[in-house]
């Protein structure tokens, strides 16, 4: 195996070949030598005993054993790039940084103005965020990459504290010219045949469960599309017909 300390630059130009599909493109879109990215990569290769990519005339793309590798290195380079930022965040005289997982929306709401408060008291101290389903963010407690987090229902966790704080309506969202946007209050179940739209990410995947959860029944299931979009333009989606979408109450006060 490598010597642990081989410069990590060889590990980014492998990243960004993997995701431009090209050693041409990744030299294009970071305006460095192609050579230079090929000789780092060629290094790496080595010091690894594999090699990383397949290359073609029309660009490169990871063997199995360098999909893997990559998918791996990625995660771990982000873990090291924070350690660097808390430390040098610590010898810049910084009182500490806090990290918080959230599911939903800071456009309004409790956590939003608990937040708002956390940081006016303590402005030495950085407040990072991460949003996410509840059971990433819970993990992300458990393995201490998280300090805290607002997660929706009552996970139980082992070596964590656990207390409920507020409460929120779960809110339909829906285009204006919709028929149910008259109305002060809908079942859910008179919705089941509607196409529902969802994020990839985040929240996406636990709104996703409920509705299944809710509607699902004897040879039916809702229609449910995922988007890679965030939550400001998944409900611009709504707005433009694309689907409806369930969000919480806090969300009210996205424009």
């Amino acid at each position: 195996m490598p010597d642990l300390a081989f410069d990590l630059r060889h590990l980014k130009y492998a990243m960004l070949v993997a995701e431009h599909g090209s050693f041409r493109r990744a030299a294009d879109a970071t305006n460095i030598p192609q050579s230079t990215i090929t000789r780092r990569i060629q290094l790496l290769e080595a010091q690894l005993g594999v090699a990383l990519f397949e290359r073609s005339k029309t660009g490169a793309r990871p063997t199995y054993s360098g999909e893997r590798f990559i998918r791996e290195a990625t995660f771990g380079a982000e873990h090291l790039s924070r350690a660097v930022t808390d430390l040098r965040q610590f010898r810049s005289a910084h009182s500490g940084v806090l990290r918080v997982g959230i599911v939903g929306s800071l456009a309004s709401g409790f956590l939003a103005d608990l937040l708002n408060r956390f940081h006016r008291k303590h402005e030495n101290i950085d407040v990072v965020v991460e949003e996410s389903s509840s059971q990433s963010i819970a993990a992300g407690v458990s393995q201490s990459r998280l300090d805290v987090a607002f997660v929706c229902g009552s996970p139980r966790l082992a070596d964590c504290q656990i207390r409920p704080l507020w409460r929120e309506r779960i809110l339909l969202a829906v285009p204006a010219t919709h028929a149910f946007a008259s109305s002060e209050s809908v079942n859910l179940e008179d919705a089941r045949n509607e196409v529902f739209i969802v994020r990839a990410h985040g929240s996406g995947p636990e709104i996703e469960d409920y509705l299944v959860r809710q509607l699902s029944g004897p040879s039916f299931r809702p229609r449910i599309m995922a988007h890679d979009v965030g939550a400001e333009n998944l409900l611009n989606m709504v707005a433009r017909g694309f689907g409806l979408t369930l969000s919480s109450e806090s969300a009210l006060g996205t424009s």
